[in-house]
């Protein structure tokens, strides 16, 4: 028996993780590893994801209830805060951003699991009896002390997963970002190598806010947007107009709402660094440490991508009209 086509396709979408979701996962695994110090349960990222947007996990063994329609023969679509169906899409977004940040270097595995990790013991024998001493392990797991696994260098990937030289992660984003936000890039790599992280992540959101300046100017078509890109305020709403726009030109609505989640948080890093005043931004200085301020760096280069090719098809696309 199947819920039918309709209910399954709703279900589909409520519980496959959007970029943003993704993004919201990232924060809370490196919130919960930065405040708990030592290796953190998959779990408890997922509690976390979800109490970030006053959600919690619902009793084990419950079920979603899906309930009739007013069409009949047909269910209601589900409700993507449902405790059931949050849960369940939560664990897919956190799995997406774990693989992000071991991919990128920034995560590993941890010893333990569903149990609290054990402490190794080393044996000792001294003149008067023999026994062994607890060690508390912090450092990354490989494999069980009874195991020896065999391991063999990588070949060299063309496409670097961590930190890429300067030049390397500058590479083809002069149209973009223009000089201006060209030098906020190097210096944003300067800052980070000298260990100032808030300078850091500051500058790597003054260059988003540049690279939208720089987009909204080669695809706006409304008076309203170019006078904005014209007084070079209210970035806000430049992201906004824009990322509007770029819907009307049917450009990949996966690749223009990731841009724009990213382009969000980069401004909410950026105006906590500048007015940290409310509580409940406080997950923001997550991004202003060394740990956070490294991601966001590594992440940047992608984002930055996916701005300049934006840009270059609607360019390109421009010219042939003319």
């Amino acid at each position: 028996m199947t819920f039918g086509e309709p209910f399954e396709e709703a279900m589909q979408q409520a519980v496959l993780p959007t970029p943003a979701d993704v993004f919201l996962a990232r924060t809370c695994i490196v919130r919960c590893l930065q405040r708990a110090g030592i290796a953190v349960k998959r779990s408890d990222f997922v509690d976390e994801w979800m109490a970030a947007q006053e959600q919690y996990r619902p009793q084990q063994r419950t079920i979603y209830r899906a309930q009739p329609s007013d069409v009949p023969g047909r269910l209601q679509d589900p409700d993507p805060f449902d405790p059931d169906v949050m849960v369940f899409r939560g664990r897919l977004a956190v799995d997406q951003a774990i693989a992000e940040l071991v991919g990128e270097g920034v995560l590993t595995r941890g010893h333990g699991n569903h149990n609290e990790p054990q402490p190794e013991r080393i044996g000792v024998e001294s003149p008067n009896y023999g026994g062994s001493v607890p060690i508390v392990v912090r450092t990354p797991f490989v494999a069980a002390d009874n195991d020896d696994p065999r391991f063999q260098l990588l070949a060299p990937q063309s496409l670097a997963d961590g930190l890429l030289p300067i030049n390397e992660m500058l590479a083809d984003l002069d149209d973009l970002l223009g000089p201006r936000g060209l030098v906020l890039l190097r210096e944003s790599r300067r800052a980070l190598t000298r260990g100032l992280y808030l300078a850091s992540s500051s500058l790597l959101a003054a260059a988003s806010e540049a690279a939208w300046f720089r987009l909204a100017g080669s695809v706006g078509s409304s008076r309203s947007l170019l006078d904005l890109v014209a007084s070079g305020r209210d970035v806000a709403k430049i992201i906004e107009l824009t990322t509007q726009r770029l819907r009307e030109l049917r450009v990949n609505g996966t690749t223009v709402t990731e841009v724009a989640a990213q382009a969000q948080h980069f401004r909410d890093v950026r105006n906590y660094a500048l007015h940290p005043v409310t509580e409940h931004d406080a997950d923001r200085e997550a991004w202003l440490d060394e740990a956070g301020a490294t991601l966001l760096a590594v992440a940047a280069r992608r984002y930055f991508v996916k701005m300049a090719v934006i840009l270059e098809e609607q360019s390109t696309s421009t010219n042939q009209e003319g």
